[in-house]
């Protein structure tokens, strides 16, 4: 807090202005005076972005918009003017720090009081999402520790920001390094970005570090689309948890923040009221009496110090939106965004490039990080070659023995967290250096007939052992085992590591929570009672719900928190052999007759079925690709858009031909290998983009902005 200078107003409305607290892209914040004497927070818009008519409607909009805002965790909104010549908001003054500043001043909060925290910031942010407003950009600065517990500031600014020019200093669309990727990448943010966001500030809070490192904005922006979050610091194994599924790159994949708000109050000690969650040293500064300098001198009644006229009013507008307070300004001492789609330097694609690997790829690509991946098949051996290839140039950078099993069919069993990657082979689990493609470490013993990609999460890795029926857990970063859980039965498929638990289904149809920290079981659900049913699909999990087909064709939607079920569907067709996927509200089954079926995952009901005669024998090929309302897949020759809602087509394209890939989407695209090409699709018209020449192609995969696919003259990256 500083003494008001000359050139500050001296009234804003009906308020006067006693101090300055801070100033940001979007405006200044005042410590202000009611009439009645009350303690004020005033925002006043800068002078350029008033002149804006566009931000002023948008601003106006947000206001309105916010209105029904309201509970214990975020700021009151006592007054606002979007109408004025520049418009201003007035909330209820939260003496108190951020949390940037408390932590860069006493270091990363306990465990007990991030969770605490976690709790509070959660129910915030469900309060704002049901009154229809997106946050955008919460970060540590927009939290404030006050002496009547945690705030969140400034939701519904940043997304007023956004109806401004995007170039423009001042309309930030968000702070780098907590923006969730789809926000990075320019394709929009609802609720699951705010979710991804909380994640970001609570690996903050327990580390104090931000989620993806420092760095230029461009270098963030790229860590953000491409890398996993850094995790590794957080000792509290559960909440670790809970914050690896807050961030997954996939919108879709995100738990919604009401079951966030239900995990973090089952986890937190305290409710993050008062200042007995915090330490004690935080604590005492907090409840320290700020110290308020005085005004200056009012010129004239209602008049500024600099002889322009107060700022005016008019009428007076109610709504629940909350303005920066103390050293929370929005936008202070950060970096706006200002290009979204830059990726740092030296490791954005230079253009399109062609890689020809030692031996013809077999399975990929997979572009993480700066580099591109693709597996070979070895000389003389069963076992496949592990290929890295710069993703910038397309010059390789290492290669790395010891893959099993993947084909054009079957996929890579490669997991990537942090600076290494997990590769399980035929008799061990061995990790690479992605720096330097070497082998810090191999787990031996029992590893035969290693069959699932090894998750990893809250610094651990699981394998799975058919022989011996094991499940195990090693030390990500050094291969030390933890623990061992017998899962009493062959697994049918790749374990999940979400929310604390290691959850897997057995070949005989039971469902086993294992506790992530201890491997002690948590709960065991049967398929169906009894334990006599057969699983017929690898399971999926979509917010933070564990979805598993039964012997008689139902989908089981099985709640991983407590292993209890939420739905069962009405049976499916059924099959030998079916395939689950899903995004959003939406949990897709298909079965190798060609039937693809769309259920809601609020009550499992059938929204619409469709039958593709002639489809691939192969289920998984039809589970289609969510973007834009439309859902993409491929059935014998034709690649289909259909309406997400009713299952009827949008637009189909016929004549293609692959058996082995599903569509890929891009930015406004849908990109397949049919043939000898690559063909780039509209993805709201089915209109030909563009046809790349692509002599047997397979694997085409979209990232970045970029095309990435295998075929007989090696591997190729191309734009978009």
């Amino acid at each position: 807090m500083e003494a008001s200078r000359p050139t500050d107003p001296r009234r804003v409305g009906d308020y006067q202005v006693l101090a300055r607290l801070g100033s940001g892209g979007m405006g200044q914040v005042f410590l202000g005076r009611s009439a009645s004497g009350r303690s004020v927070a005033i925002k006043l818009v800068h002078d350029e972005l008033a002149g804006d008519p566009d931000f002023r409607v948008r601003f106006a909009r947000e206001v309105a918009a916010a209105r029904a805002v309201g509970g214990a965790f975020t700021a009151p909104l006592i007054d606002a003017d979007p109408d004025a010549q520049r418009p201003w908001l007035v909330t209820t003054y939260l003496p108190g720090h951020s949390l940037q500043a408390t932590v860069d001043r006493y270091g990363p909060l306990p465990p007990a009081s991030v969770r605490s925290l976690a709790a509070g910031l959660a129910e915030a942010l469900v309060g704002i999402h049901r009154a229809g407003v997106v946050h955008r950009d919460l970060k540590p600065s927009n939290v404030l520790l006050t002496p009547d517990g945690a705030r969140v500031i400034d939701f519904g600014i940043a997304r007023a920001a956004d109806a401004g020019t995007v170039t423009r200093t001042g309309t930030a669309l968000g702070s780098p390094g907590f923006l969730p990727p789809e926000q990075a990448l320019g394709t929009g943010s609802g609720a699951p970005g705010d979710v991804f966001s909380l994640g970001g500030v609570l690996i903050f809070a327990s580390t104090g570090e931000a989620p993806f490192g420092g760095g230029t904005v461009p270098e963030l922006i790229y860590r953000v689309v491409h890398e996993p979050p850094r995790l590794n610091g957080i000792a509290d194994l559960k909440l670790r948890a809970v914050i690896a599924a807050c961030m997954e790159k996939d919108p879709a994949k995100r738990p919604a923040i009401a079951d966030v708000l239900r995990w973090l109050a089952e986890l937190a000690p305290a409710a993050p009221h008062g200042v007995g969650w915090l330490p004690q040293a935080v604590a005492t500064e907090i409840t320290r009496p700020p110290q308020v300098p005085p005004p200056l001198a009012e010129h004239a009644a209602g008049g500024r110090g600099d002889g322009r006229p107060a700022v005016g009013r008019r009428g007076l507008l109610r709504a629940a939106l909350a303005a920066a307070a103390v050293t929370g300004v929005a936008g202070a001492a950060s970096a706006a965004v200002l290009v979204l789609r830059d990726r740092p330097a030296d490791a954005a694609p230079k253009g399109e490039w062609t890689f020809r690997p030692p031996s013809a790829p077999i399975a990929g690509p997979l572009a993480a990080g700066d580099l591109v991946f693709v597996a070979v098949r070895s000389t003389g051996g069963p076992t496949r070659r592990l290929v890295a290839v710069d993703r910038r140039t397309g010059a390789l950078r290492w290669t790395a023995d010891g893959m099993t099993r993947p084909n054009p069919v079957v996929p890579m069993h490669l997991t990537i967290a942090g600076q290494l990657a997990y590769l399980p082979g035929s008799i061990s689990l061995k990790a690479i250096d992605l720096r330097t493609g070497s082998s810090p470490w191999t787990a031996p013993g029992a590893f035969d007939q290693v069959d699932a990609t090894p998750p990893a999460a809250a610094g651990l890795v699981f394998t799975t052992v058919r022989q011996g029926n094991a499940l195990n857990a090693h030390d990500a970063v050094t291969g030390a085992q933890r623990w061992t859980f017998n899962t009493g039965g062959p697994l049918k498929a790749d374990p999940v590591a979400v929310l604390g638990s290691v959850v897997c289904a057995t070949e005989d149809g039971r469902v086993l929570g294992v506790d992530l920290a201890t491997g002690q079981a948590r709960w065991r659900f049967d398929l169906p009672p009894g334990g006599s049913g057969e699983v017929k699909a690898a399971p999926v999990v979509i917010g933070g719900v564990y979805y598993v087909i039964d012997d008689s064709g139902a989908i089981n939607a099985v709640d991983i928190p407590a292993g209890r079920r939420k739905w069962l569907s009405e049976p499916t067709r059924g099959g030998d052999r079916m395939a689950l996927g899903g995004a959003g509200d939406t949990v897709f089954a298909a079965d190798q007759g060609g039937a693809l079926y769309a259920f809601g995952t609020a009550d499992g009901k059938l929204r619409w079925q469709r039958t593709f005669p002639g489809a691939s024998r192969n289920a998984e090929i039809l589970i289609p690709g969510v973007a834009g309302g439309l859902a993409y897949c491929f059935a014998k020759d034709t690649l289909y858009a259909l309406d997400l809602a009713t299952g009827k087509d949008r637009w189909r394209v016929g004549g293609l031909a692959n058996d082995f890939d599903r569509p890929a989407l891009g930015e406004g695209a849908v990109h397949f290998a049919s043939g000898n090409s690559v063909v780039s699709f509209a993805a709201a018209t089915g209109k030909v983009l563009r046809k790349r020449d692509a002599p047997g192609a397979r694997g085409v995969t979209a990232s970045g902005g970029f095309l990435y696919w295998y075929d007989s003259a090696g591997v190729h990256a191309a734009k978009g």
